[in-house]
């Protein structure tokens, strides 16, 4: 045996006669421990994540290679040169989404897949990276192959689960959650998911009763972020209804449009004060509705800033232009900010349909400028290098909660979000400017 291959035993913390169930269950539960969504900005984590995949692909690979005929319930490879290719395709997609490459590797588990159908791990694996692009028809697709397979893969009826939750279905997606514990009892991410779909339902005891489990789990799986996580939701199901809530329900405003406030401001008190950890936690507990209410909410608060600034500060400026055509200027910021984010995505990544998030984050990148619109309003009372100050601090809010977004919620690499990021400020600078001028003339 190589001093690399011991080396990977070791990262999986088995021993070098483990077998494939015990390496794989070493796997999982390192995996849950230091994933990116359970640990974001926190990056030694994330090597210790890579780290993890690579010794699990590495040892699948060596097993496959060097002792397919004693490992046949792996994959049972055997000396057939069809499957063996399948696998090189499998790994070669694991390394592509360790680099936040989804879409290549779901191609690469695409033909793993036709060059041998019955490969469960590489259905799992694509419909994770399914996931991570929101191609939730995808995910539910292969959930359904893999399970035909195999049907007691806790985490195929997990993410089954998920996806059907941000379609909207929340009570099937219990019921996915359900099939996922009852597979796998100690599943702590099935029991925390599952806990906040019970109270999307109003099932308030189901739900402290879950997310209590959830943080008993993770707390003895060592996974400690996890624990954190389950503990704070807990709290916040516990809390009083915030004063705007109840201010909302006094003036007998909608249901819908009360949730949207409501979940517009629980989102801008998660993000506002960490917008790289903050803005992705947000977005992964908002359906696609929610998440589009709640970026046309920021949107529309930034519209009314605006406008009554304008107004109240700026009217020599406008002469007499109306209202409406001031509206109208407002709402530039937010749809050139969505489409530029959607034109981005769509050139690098070819993925789907991922509107909720482009609009959501579009209207979480105004929110900093909107600040900036109500301090303005101060400015006659501030000293004059306050303006110029808080200016630069709003602009580099705005670029820290665009690139956060841009690479965590529209997956974009590092790389592309450091060019694209500023270019689509410019873009959306440029027509924001270009529309008041136009007014002005």
């Amino acid at each position: 045996m190589s001093e690399s291959s011991r080396n990977y035993y070791e990262i999986l913390e088995v021993s070098t006669d483990a077998t494939i169930e015990e390496i794989k269950h070493a796997y999982r539960r390192l995996a849950r421990q230091y994933h990116p969504d359970l640990n974001p900005g926190n990056r030694v984590a994330a090597e210790r994540f890579k780290e993890i995949h690579e010794a699990y692909e590495a040892l699948c690979h060596l097993i496959l290679g060097s002792h397919a005929e004693q490992r046949d319930d792996l994959d049972e490879t055997g000396d057939n040169p069809t499957k063996q290719n399948a696998h090189t395709f499998y790994v070669l997609g694991v390394e592509k989404a360790l680099n936040r490459n989804y879409e290549g590797a779901i191609a690469d588990y695409t033909t793993a897949i036709e060059l041998n159908p019955g490969f469960v791990e590489a259905y799992m694996k694509r419909l994770a990276s399914r996931y991570k692009v929101s191609d939730d028809r995808g995910v539910l697709e292969d959930c359904n192959l893999a399970l035909q397979i195999n049907p007691n893969l806790a985490e195929a009826h997990y993410y089954r689960g998920r996806s059907r939750y941000r379609l909207g279905y929340t009570q099937a997606a219990i019921e996915a959650y359900n099939q996922a514990i009852a597979t796998e009892a100690d599943y702590a991410q099935a029991h925390y998911h599952r806990g906040l779909a019970h109270h999307d339902l109003s099932d308030r005891a189901a739900a402290t009763g879950d997310l209590k489990k959830a943080a008993a789990l993770f707390r003895k799986q060592g996974d400690l972020a996890g624990h954190k996580l389950a503990r704070d939701t807990l709290k916040n199901l516990n809390r009083k209804k915030s004063p705007l809530s109840k201010f909302s329900q006094k003036l007998k405003v909608p249901t819908g449009a009360n949730s949207a406030l409501s979940n517009a401001l629980a989102v801008a008190k998660l993000f506002l004060f960490n917008p790289i950890e903050g803005l992705p936690h947000a977005f992964s507990h908002l359906d696609k509705q929610q998440a589009i209410a709640v970026g046309i909410t920021y949107a529309l608060f930034f519209n009314f800033c605006f406008v009554s600034i304008i107004y109240l500060i700026w009217q020599d400026l406008i002469n007499n232009l109306s209202i409406l055509s001031l509206i109208f200027v407002g709402a530039v910021p937010f749809i050139s900010l969505g489409l530029a984010i959607a034109i981005v995505r769509g050139l690098l990544r070819h993925s789907g349909n991922s509107f909720a998030g482009d609009t959501f984050l579009a209207g979480a990148a105004l929110l900093p400028l909107t600040l900036l619109l109500l301090l303005s309003s101060l400015v006659n009372f501030l000293p004059s290098s306050t303006m110029p100050i808080l200016t630069i601090f709003a602009g580099c809010y705005t670029i820290f909660t665009l690139y956060s977004g841009c690479t965590q919620i529209s997956q974009l690499s590092e790389k592309a979000a450091v060019f694209w990021v500023p270019l689509i400020l410019l873009v959306s600078g440029f027509f924001s400017y270009f529309a008041f001028t136009s007014l002005l003339l």
